[in-house]
């Protein structure tokens, strides 16, 4: 039942579904566009014009792959993988024209819910600004992040500032499940504790690189809503979807290895705003030499119109 009333929420009958109807040979690295350009929630990538330009701003995995044996004994900073938990398959490389069309927009994003934006902090991001971040001080946080926000974003509430975290350099993805701690590779956060057809009323986060070097910010490019409509026609009407919402992402990436992970490269003084209450999701800190350090704000976050000027496309060399 639950498999039925969610396709039916989505708008897409249960037994027409386009991609199933006529399957064709393709390329494997691209065939995920054709689930892609076929969901209502697909996911969105809007860079803010006064970002860094980037040759490598956004990437592609070659699909996911479980946590290895290895991955799951071997303690990594006092912490291995979860059994079960799903990672970027290597190698990366860079979006071709039609994945870069299908998936990049130029303006600010409207709905949120299934939409990432990449924006930079106002200003020099100094060595001052970063200890005030760091210090997390209620006056410092004002005056050196909300205020500089609020010229690009629109903050709504319910704002929480959740603060800075830091963690490991150099890890494939970066979150812990805090009741087993362990490494739970890519997940869904559940803040808001929402049912799966509210997911796209769910708060979202802006998650600023407050650390010295590039950060990564890692998705898959479907909202969990769609992603749950899919395993539903796939597997029919006795599937029923788990509680736990990472366990849905990854039978998904299971049933589905070779859609890629999205790799958007962030560097210090920029952030991404993501869904992450309806996104399979993780940070990464690979490449780092120094300590990962993020602060994180949780509300109804979205970039402001007037940040959206025609600029440079993200992925190419400036």
């Amino acid at each position: 039942m639950a498999l039925l009333f969610e396709a039916r929420m989505l708008n897409i009958p249960y037994f027409v579904w386009p991609w199933r109807a006529k399957r064709e040979p393709t390329d494997p690295s691209t065939a995920w566009l054709n689930l892609h350009a076929r969901m209502s929630g697909r996911i969105k990538i809007h860079v803010a014009p006064g970002c860094k330009q980037s040759a490598n701003r956004i990437e592609l995995s070659s699909g996911t792959r479980a946590a290895n044996m290895r991955e799951t004994l071997d303690l990594i900073h006092g912490a291995a993988y979860e059994e079960g938990a799903r990672l970027p398959l290597e190698p990366w490389r860079r979006p071709t024209e039609q994945e870069a069309a299908s998936l990049i927009v130029a303006a600010a994003p409207g709905n949120m819910a299934n939409s990432i934006a990449i924006v930079k902090l106002p200003g020099e991001f100094s060595s001052n600004v970063r200890e005030a971040l760091r210090s997390g001080s209620n006056e410092s946080l004002k005056v050196n992040l909300l205020q500089p926000l609020r010229t690009i974003c629109e903050l709504g509430e319910p704002l929480q500032c959740i603060g800075p975290s830091k963690g490991p350099a150099n890890l494939n993805t970066v979150t812990i499940n805090r009741d087993i701690r362990r490494y739970n590779g890519l997940h869904v956060d559940n803040w808001d504790q929402l049912d799966l057809d509210s997911r796209h009323l769910a708060t979202n986060r802006v998650c600023i690189n407050i650390g010295e070097e590039d950060r990564y910010f890692l998705f898959l490019p479907l909202s969990l809503m769609d992603i749950a409509s899919v395993l539903s026609e796939e597997m029919g009407p006795q599937w029923e979807p788990s509680g736990r919402y990472t366990l849905i992402g990854r039978q998904f990436m299971e049933r589905f290895p070779n859609v890629p992970v999205v790799r958007c490269r962030l560097a210090p003084g920029e952030a991404y705003i993501a869904p992450t209450e309806n996104l399979i999701h993780d940070g990464s800190s690979v490449g780092q030499s120094q300590i990962d350090e993020q602060f994180t704000v949780r509300g109804h976050i979205r970039p402001l119109a007037s940040t959206t000027q025609s600029g440079a496309q993200p992925w190419s060399s400036s």
